[in-house]
């Protein structure tokens, strides 16, 4: 009989929390003795009662000593395999849903056939971690301690990864201005593009926001959200609009955080958010680092006065306490150091990076080509570079069968960097857990970069930091 198949991960770190999935005449019920492992269920035809009834619901539902707290749906089609709405059907409407004690992050993948080599089975997760997390900083070394008396250093900071791409509002405003006059201009000044030169400008047009949607969105959630989920870590690379989404003068000229050419969040709306998240918690350090590599040479890019300035007057807007900023001398300054003298963002640019990430290892579907970059870092490469870092996600967008079809067949919930999210981490998160301190032995800052960035990705980071700083 038909069916549609479903693999299921779950990440939870509070006791007294179980996640529930259920489909028509199915249930698997996972605690956190289930951590980085994956359930299969079917939607199974015969399973759905009538005879021409072939949807059935998938749900998940977040318990808390057997009282539902959280839940979320889909309708899935058992003889398509398709999405026929729900709560899930779309990626950017799976929120971070926060509780008095919680907070849970989940996913969706609306998966194919098994084209190109994507997996045929649809994808989700949940994870659920503690709100405390908003403080982590200041319960692992807190003020006075003798953790709070060794280097920032010996911190390890989760990274949302590309965190500026996280909505298509920007993109949304200028794609509406689009019209057909612009398209050869958009294909010159947008390499990838080059993939779809068999689609009439009025098609290439229509189809602009799944493109983008694929190739660029990493994040679903707001700042302030990563923040409270306990991200610590943020690369930025602000620059000006190209000069065709200039003309349409339909976003304030501005810094934006570009992916090539692709405007993301505003620059100083991010400090803005960062600044206000210190001033509330004040035990917490965040670092931002700017780079340009990636963004297209008709992007303005600003000057470090202007970079200066924007950081400046963010840190100004503070009313609790005074708050500056600092660079790379900061991570080798003492935890209380930096919060008694308000040096709480810690801006560095273009700093040397000891990074997993590769062209060629990342452009996967599967973990293997991850972990081996991971198994071929060691001690001695962090020497030279401020910072090490562990990144998690595939650029399988890299891969061009991979992202032609994704765009073609595109829907809400299908970019295919959803496809990967929670498989990945169930491999790489573990590896990160067992090995990385023996292996990465430096007094140097480790990030943890994750797409969706998620609270196995942060509780990950959080462990380790309490193992650096108790060694």
């Amino acid at each position: 009989m038909p069916s549609k198949g479903i693999t299921i991960y779950t990440y939870i770190s509070i006791e007294g929390y179980e996640v529930e999935f259920t489909v028509p005449k199915q249930a698997v019920r996972n605690t956190a003795a289930d951590n980085f492992t994956s359930k299969d269920l079917e939607v199974e035809s015969s399973n759905i009662p009538g005879m021409k009834h072939f949807t059935g619901r998938f749900e998940w539902n977040l318990l808390h000593h057997g009282a539902v707290i959280a839940s979320a749906y889909c309708d899935i089609n058992a003889l398509t395999g398709k999405l026929e709405g729900g709560t899930m059907a779309a990626t950017v409407d799976c929120k971070a849903i926060v509780t008095d004690e919680a907070i849970i992050t989940y996913g969706f993948y609306d998966a194919g056939h098994g084209e190109v080599g994507l997996t045929n089975r649809d994808q989700c997760y949940v994870t659920v971690c503690s709100i405390a997390n908003r403080f982590w900083m200041g319960t692992v070394a807190p003020p006075g301690s003798a953790a709070a008396q060794k280097p920032f250093s010996r911190f390890v900071l989760a990274a949302p990864h590309d965190d500026g791409m996280n909505s298509m509002t920007s993109c949304d405003a200028v794609f509406q201005h689009l019209n057909g006059d612009m398209v050869a201009d958009l294909r010159k000044i947008a390499p990838t593009l080059r993939y779809f030169d068999h689609l009439p400008d009025h098609m290439l047009l229509e189809k602009l926001p799944h493109i983008v949607y694929g190739l660029s969105i990493t994040q679903k959630k707001d700042v302030p959200s990563m923040l409270a989920l306990g991200a610590r870590y943020f690369e930025f690379r602000p620059a000006k609009l190209v000069p065709l989404f200039q003309k349409l003068s339909v976003l304030p000229n501005r810094f934006y955080f570009q992916h090539a050419c692709i405007p993301g969040l505003a620059f100083d709306e991010f400090l803005d958010q960062l600044v206000a998240f210190l001033d509330e918690f004040q035990t917490e350090v965040l670092t931002i680092h700017i780079r340009w590599d990636n963004i297209v040479k008709e992007c303005q890019l600003p000057t470090e006065q202007e970079v200066h300035e924007l950081l400046t007057t963010a840190c100004n807007k503070a009313t609790r306490q005074r708050l500056t900023w600092g660079g790379s001398e900061c991570f080798q300054r003492p935890i209380d150091e930096l919060r008694n003298s308000g040096t709480r963002l810690i801006c560095v640019v273009h700093a040397d990076k000891y990074d997993s990430w590769t062209a060629e290892a990342y452009a996967t579907l599967d973990a293997k080509p991850i972990i081996d970059r991971f198994e071929s870092m060691h001690t001695a490469g962090q020497e030279s570079s401020d910072l090490t870092v562990l990144q998690c996600q595939a650029t399988s967008q890299s891969i061009k069968d991979v992202l032609v079809y994704s765009v073609l067949s595109a829907d809400a919930a299908s970019s295919c960097l959803t496809s990967t999210k929670a498989a990945l981490d169930m491999m790489t998160l573990p590896w990160i857990r067992k090995n990385a301190l023996q292996r990465l032995q430096a007094n140097k800052t480790i990030v943890i970069m994750n797409d969706f960035i998620d609270g196995a990705t942060i509780d990950t980071s959080i462990a380790l930091s309490r193992q650096r700083l108790a060694a």
